[in-house]
């Protein structure tokens, strides 16, 4: 079966032999290389969707259905911050895996992002398939050391989330945890400071996981443990942490609830969910300590991500038949690259002028994967990105010309 996602569509069920939508028109083969299985949900202003690639890999479809320009530059953030994010606990997004789609007889595009597909529930449908029956404490401890190495990454790129909740969490069918949902991320710049002193943030709200300076435009970091916080008493609980909330004392009164947890982990939990940022933890990495000086066991969590990122720091990318291009071989990935980080910024801004937003991950995994590529060889690469072969060739002269 093959989906159309024309949304004005009125008969979008076809079968995977057919090349053009029979009820519209539009093309079904998305990109040139992605089938729409079948629709997995809706929620904000997208839908998002099951597909599969030409090797019939399953991938998960981003499609944002609303064009308010504000909602376009958030759709294209989440491109940039999955294509600068690397570890375990966070998608993926596929080689090139954002693109315009125009459906048959409109002018408009449909904004698409290719991801990773997670097979597993998030914790929240966790939860309820468990019949509303509580984790153990030792479980959440678990889960709250992974994600704070998760968030660690996040924070240490200078990104937060800004909208962590159990639905945003997902539980892998190998036990792991990942972080999704990206579209409300914001990065911490000058500008962006300088807007929340003059209240020009929009807040991102959830009840019972959203901190009082988050609800009032101004997120820092430690906003995301607030967050982090109420998704551990959820899990411990099966209830909203709001239900917990005592107005008298100003203050959630959760414990009595969660029977023979450690008063030290409901201690970090507590301050964790602060009222003011400034007595939360200083950063991820604290929080990380002080569940291993709970459980020095959980250590091994930590040197188990160090291990997948150096691995996978040369590891080669799979790219579909149509788009392979050249590898580089005969290197050693501990000599050190021939193309500096300058060159690599300039290439970046150059080619983001061709293909948009995905120029930033393109750059990033070209110079991963190729780590002994010289400065003609780097740029022919990237050059193949650009499908008009005038401008591939302005591209290289752009960047090669002395």
């Amino acid at each position: 079966m093959s989906l159309c996602i024309n949304p004005e569509c009125k008969k979008i069920h076809n079968t995977d032999t057919t090349i053009f939508c029979l009820g519209c028109g539009s093309e079904l083969l998305l990109d040139g290389r992605y089938r729409v299985v079948r629709e997995l949900g809706q929620g904000g202003f997208g839908i998002t969707y099951e597909i599969i690639d030409l090797n019939s890999r399953p991938w998960v479809l981003k499609v944002l259905m609303d064009n308010h320009p504000k909602y376009v530059e958030l759709f294209k953030q989440e491109v940039q911050v999955l294509g600068i994010l690397d570890h375990s606990g966070i998608p993926k997004t596929d080689l090139d895996g954002y693109f315009t789609y125009v459906p048959e007889g409109k002018e408009e595009p449909l904004h698409c992002l290719v991801m990773e597909k997670i097979e597993g529930l998030n914790l929240s449908q966790y939860i309820k398939q468990r019949g509303d029956r509580p984790i153990k404490a030792k479980r959440a401890l678990r889960w709250l050391a992974e994600l704070s190495l998760v968030l660690e990454q996040v924070h240490n790129k200078s990104f937060f989330h800004r909208d962590i909740k159990p639905s945003n969490i997902m539980l892998r069918a190998n036990g792991c945890l990942a972080l999704i949902d990206f579209g409300t991320v914001r990065e911490v710049t000058q500008s962006y400071l300088q807007k929340m002193t003059a209240g020009e943030i929009t807040g991102v709200m959830t009840q019972g996981y959203t901190p009082m300076e988050q609800m009032r435009g101004k997120a820092v970091l430690q906003s995301d443990f607030y967050a982090l916080g109420g998704t551990l008493i959820y899990l411990l609980t099966a209830q909203n942490p709001t239900n917990f909330y005592e107005p008298a004392e100003e203050q959630l009164i959760w414990r009595n609830a969660v029977p023979h947890i450690l008063p030290e982990f409901a201690d970090l939990i507590d301050r964790m969910m602060a009222f003011s940022p400034r007595k939360r933890p200083a950063n991820s990495r604290v929080i990380f300590n002080e569940v291993i000086a709970i459980d020095s066991s959980l250590k091994v969590l930590d040197e188990n991500f160090s291990a997948v990122s150096q691995n996978s720091r040369f590891k080669t990318e799979s790219i579909p038949p149509s788009r392979t291009i050249t590898k580089l071989t005969n290197f050693s990935p501990a000599s050190p690259p021939q193309i500096t980080s300058e060159f690599i910024e300039r290439c970046r801004l150059a080619l983001a002028e061709f293909i948009g937003p995905m120029a930033n991950i393109i750059c990033q995994r070209t110079a991963k994967q190729n780590p002994q590529i010289g400065e003609r060889e780097f740029c022919d690469l990237l050059a193949t990105k650009i499908s008009d072969a005038r401008h591939a060739e302005q591209f290289r002269q752009r960047l090669l010309s002395k």
